[in-house]
This record gives structure tokens, C-alpha cells and sequence, in this order.
């Protein structure tokens, strides 16, 4: 039979030794390099598309997609490369809604702060499905962020 005692030390060790929460390799279903019709064809049945530009100097597009019913995040950003694959992807939270350890441990980010603003990076080693990347969450306080990228680490 367990004791107060018992059960307090076992939720203690159990909350010491679980394993840090891991940065996604996925975001709405989006990984970097996919290309541009999957892209489109999985964000038609989340979102709305609300812009798109041709970039004239590094080439490619970049878009803005509407959520339509999510409560934590507003919109998404894409940019694609000449080849029509996924380059880097921004998405941005609605106020308050949206902690950076939703993202990921903050143990296993790097943090960078002025006072006033507060981004956390998490380094993504590459996998035979992803290549590796960053993604760094920004925002004005420090535990609520407003939003966050993921871009290729080019090396």
C-alpha cells in the first residue's frame, strides 16, 4: 500500500527522470523541403490563402495563409526556393496563447534576451526524412511567445 510519503517521492523521481520535450520535426502537418503542392494541397484544409509574392532577387514566393479554426495560432508564413520546396516557415500565435514550452523543453534551447524582447533557438539534427534546422521563437514577454520560424541550417 502506498504511503503520502511514497507516492510524493514517485511523482518526484518520475518528474526528474522524464525525458525533455523534444522540438517537432512537423509543423501543421509541414516539414522543410517538401514541395510546394503537398504544401498547398495539406494548407487548403486549415487555412486560407491571403497573399502571394514573387521574390525578383533571391527568387522563389513567399505566401500568408489564414488559420481558420485554431486557438492558439493566427497565421503562417512559407517561402519556396526556385525548385518549388519548402524553405522556411513562420507561424504567428495569437496573444497569450502560445508558451515557448508548447514548442519545446526550454532546457534544450539557447535563450537571448534584452529585457524587453526573448527568443529561444532549438537546434534539430538532420534525419534520413528531414535535414537539419533551426527553429527560434520570438515575443515581448517572457513566457508567452508571438511567434516562431524554421528555417534550414546551410552549412
Amino acid at each position: 500500500m502506498w504511503t503520502i510519503t511514497g507516492l510524493l517521492l514517485s511523482v518526484i523521481v518520475s518528474a526528474v527522470v522524464s525525458p525533455a520535450k523534444q522540438p517537432p520535426r512537423e509543423f501543421f502537418g509541414l516539414s522543410l523541403g517538401m514541395n510546394e503542392e503537398t504544401v498547398h494541397r495539406r494548407l487548403r484544409k486549415i487555412a486560407t490563402q491571403q497573399k502571394e509574392e514573387k521574390e525578383r532577387e533571391e527568387g522563389g514566393e513567399q505566401e500568408v495563409w489564414i488559420l481558420k479554426r485554431d486557438s492558439k495560432f493566427n497565421y503562417l508564413l512559407t517561402k519556396f526556393s526556385n525548385e518549388h520546396r519548402l524553405t522556411w516557415i513562420t507561424v504567428v500565435a495569437h496573444p497569450n496563447r502560445v508558451r515557448y514550452t508548447d514548442i519545446a523543453s526550454l532546457e534544450l534551447a539557447t535563450k537571448a534576451t534584452d529585457g524587453i524582447n526573448y527568443s529561444y533557438k532549438w537546434t534539430v539534427t538532420a534525419t534520413k526524412q528531414h535535414p537539419a534546422f533551426l527553429i527560434i521563437a520570438r515575443g515581448s514577454t517572457p513566457d508567452f511567445l508571438t511567434s516562431f520560424s524554421v528555417y534550414p541550417i546551410i552549412r
